[in-house]
């Protein structure tokens, strides 16, 4: 009895250590396409108030399909780089979940200006006007600043903003409804004739 306890208890401790073996395995796979992806790893970030785990993430999901590809280190490898794809066919799903579409300058600042309550045809004209909806939009100016983004926030005026901020469709919007509220849709004088007539027909 005890030589057959033994033996289980052998049993056991070896399936463990191949299982956490085949996580690890797992995680490297998920950690290469981090790599491969990125050009680096994804740290771990706090954005819009939510916390996203980057590569530690990827390597968790990396060693759960290395774990379910079955007991091949090399199948462990492959299936922590293919990820989410191996968990939903192992669950019975259909294959690589649909990538989330990337939202379009005119979707973000329509869904920034209803938030802000602000006219959702304003916001488009003025940043059709000023960038024809390019992010990165730049013009140089006689007096060596610049007016940057969507909304072409100006270096000299805005110091505060930074470049990062100033092509960030997200704080571009923002930063027009806030003005807006705050009665300064002035700043965007320059170029009224270009979007007064979209504003108002």
């Amino acid at each position: 009895m005890n030589i057959f306890l033994a033996n289980i208890s052998s049993a056991v401790d070896i399936l463990t250590l191949q299982a956490i073996a085949l996580f690890l395995v797992g995680s490297l796979g998920a950690l290469i396409r981090d790599i491969t992806d990125d050009d680096g790893l994804q740290l771990p970030r706090i954005t819009e108030g939510k916390f996203y785990l980057g590569f530690i993430g990827g390597a968790i999901v990396g060693g759960v399909a290395g774990l379910l590809s079955g007991d091949s280190f090399l199948g462990a490898l492959t299936a922590g780089f293919a990820g989410y794809a191996v968990i939903l066919s192992a669950l019975g799903g259909c294959g690589t979940p649909t990538p989330k579409k990337e939202e379009t300058a005119q979707e973000t600042i329509e869904r920034i200006a209803k938030k802000n309550k602000i006219d959702v045809k304003l916001a488009l004209a003025v940043a059709e006007a000023e960038s024809s909806f390019n992010s990165k939009a730049e013009h140089k100016n006689a007096d060596g600043s610049a007016d940057r983004g969507l909304y072409q926030i100006n270096s000299k005026y805005h110091p505060e903003v930074t470049e990062e901020q100033a092509y960030d469709p997200e704080f571009a919007t923002e930063f027009f409804c806030k003005a807006v509220k705050e009665g300064n849709l002035s700043w965007w004088n320059a170029s009224k004739a270009k979007w007064i007539d979209k504003v108002y027909s």
